[in-house]
């Protein structure tokens, strides 16, 4: 039987390197196989990343409306002044109420018609005939025939003192077959001249006085009115103009975040290129790029609008060429601080706002309402004065006359004003109701409404204090917003200049570089959107104490053109 040494010596030593080999083959062989698969599942894994979605952005033109209207001549540079006198001069609000106060003025000339002279004037004849009764003439003839003709004009005109007067002038010719009459054809001829003046009623006022002192009020209203329509056409004007601007300046600055975006992704790109940055952050900055344009699109579409609302406001008519202009706003929104005490707008405001004129017109209205009332009330005395005179004229050689009074109808006239002495009258009437429930119920109405008149133009004031006091609070407020609006663009431009450093050490990333362009883009955003505010604060406190067209320079005689009715046609 075969037995094994207890302590083989080669052998077994042969075995252990044996071995020894064969377990480093293994392990350089699963070395090797793993570093295989580490090559493989890396190049496996580049592909991933790089098969992520390719999206190609279709970047949007950097080319705004100002400065493509630039390029092809059809922007048009106007300054705020310049847009407001082409407004005022042809707003279809304004012309509107330029076309009332043609119809107050011609209700004017309507009112002084009472007082224009009336000249009327009468032509008639007369043939008669009869039996004779008179036994000389029946000897002569039995039928009695006469032929007259009769002539008449008078001239009478209302006085301002509520009477009238007139001047009347007339004459006739007789001529007849009886043989009695003294002078036969004979000519007559009279005039009078009187006049009728009240005493107590329609003494100092009267329905015609009464309707110029009305119509002189509406007028005084309607310019009142205007002066109003003018104000609050000039604050839609310059609301509208920096309207204009905030949307320009946000497109640029939209514009220049945009541009900043598409840097970084330019840079990030490249840096994927080398290796040193993940494909995912590209797809993170090329999202904010795209958000970006979309917002670069809308900002233009807002110009595009806003420009339309002030050429609405600048034109009226709708083929004029401003339509096919781009208006470029050539007013920046600057800091000017506006100083204002409390106390001294609220006494411009009560004496300068229409609204407070238009209530002391209504005012008037209601003591002219109560003046007639109490004239209506009055006894009706008046006194009238006449005077009047006749002359006669007969043919020649009629003995029965004196011989001045020979001729015809201009020897009447003739001696009618020279040697006639005139007749003269003077007569007082009266009236008056022994009581007049009716008036008593009137007059007590038009006191009821006098005090309403009252209470609403007490109202109207308190509504103007609280206003004004609203508008200086807003000034305050916005002139706060701009130092705060100031204070955030620095620390957002701060912000962003710290992390673009921090992004260049490798502490940062894109994300957190994007949004503190972002912030920037909406710190300076705010920053002018507080400086638009605080113009917008100012024009509404002008108008709130009606000095915004004194505040502009604006001459409503002569900035805009008066009784100028625009032909639309």
């Amino acid at each position: 039987m075969r037995t094994l040494d207890a302590a083989p010596c080669r052998g077994n030593r042969y075995c252990w390197f044996t071995i020894l080999a064969v377990l480093t083959i293994t392990l350089g062989l699963t070395s090797a196989s793993h570093s295989g698969a580490y090559a493989q599942n890396q190049q496996q894994a580049q592909p991933s990343q790089a098969g992520l979605p390719t999206i190609v952005l279709v970047p949007v033109s950097l080319e705004g409306p100002i400065e493509r209207a630039q390029k092809d001549g059809t922007a048009l540079p106007l300054s705020l002044r310049d847009v407001t006198k082409m407004a005022l001069q042809a707003n279809l609000d304004i012309a509107i109420a330029e076309t009332r106060e043609v119809g107050l003025q011609q209700d004017l000339i309507s009112a002084h018609a009472s007082y224009d002279p009336k000249f009327t004037g009468s032509f008639g004849w007369q043939v008669s005939k009869s039996l004779n009764n008179n036994s000389y003439d029946a000897a002569k003839t039995p039928i009695m025939s006469s032929l007259s003709h009769s002539w008449s004009s008078q001239v009478s005109q209302n006085v301002r003192t509520g009477g009238n007067w007139s001047f009347s002038l007339g004459g006739s010719r007789s001529d007849s077959n009886s043989a009695s009459l003294l002078a036969n054809p004979s000519y007559s001829t009279n005039y009078r001249i009187s006049f009728q003046q009240p005493l107590l009623q329609n003494f100092r006022i009267d329905s015609a006085r009464n309707q110029l002192k009305v119509v002189n009020l509406n007028m005084k209203n309607n310019d009142s009115t205007f002066r109003k329509q003018v104000s609050d056409t000039v604050a839609q004007i310059q609301n509208a103009y920096w309207d204009l601007v905030s949307a320009i300046s946000s497109y640029q600055n939209t514009k220049s975040s945009l541009i900043l975006i598409r840097t970084t992704v330019a840079q990030n790109q490249r840096k994927v290129e080398v290796g040193t940055m993940a494909p995912i952050d590209v797809l993170s900055s090329q999202s904010s790029q795209a958000s970006q344009e979309v917002q670069l699109l809308a900002a233009e579409d807002t110009i595009v609008s806003r420009e339309n609302s002030l050429k609405q406001l600048i034109s009226k008519d709708r083929s004029a060429d401003i339509w096919g202009k781009i208006v470029v706003p050539t007013d920046k929104p600057s800091f000017v601080e506006y100083n204002v005490d409390f106390r001294q707008a609220v006494e411009t405001a009560l004496s300068k706002r229409p609204e407070m004129e238009q209530s002391d017109i209504t005012m008037q209205k209601s003591d002219l309402d109560i003046r007639m009332q109490k004239n209506s009330q009055k006894w009706n005395l008046s006194v009238t004065g006449q005077l009047s005179g006749a002359s006669k004229s007969v043919p020649e050689n009629n003995f029965s006359f004196s011989r001045k009074y020979w001729g015809s109808l201009g020897t009447s006239y003739l001696y009618l004003f020279n040697t006639t002495p005139p007749s003269w009258q003077v007569s007082m009437n009266l009236s008056f109701p022994l009581r007049n429930r009716d008036n008593e119920a009137r007059m007590a109405q038009l006191k009821i409404n006098r005090q309403q008149t009252l209470m609403n133009r007490n109202k109207q004031e308190q509504s103007i204090i609280v206003s004004v006091r609203n508008a200086v609070q807003t000034l305050q407020t916005a002139k706060k917003q701009i130092d705060t609006a100031k204070i955030g663009t620095q620390l957002a431009q701060a912000n962003l200049d710290a992390e673009n450093k921090r992004l260049d050490a490798g502490l940062s990333q894109t994300f957190q570089v994007l949004q503190a362009q972002d912030r920037l883009a909406s710190a300076q955003s705010s920053e002018l959107s507080s400086y638009i505010s605080y113009r917008r604060a100012i024009v509404n406190l002008q108008q709130q104490m009606f000095t915004l067209l004194d505040e502009s320079n604006i001459n409503v005689g002569s900035d805009i053109p008066k009784n100028q009715i625009p032909d639309l046609k």
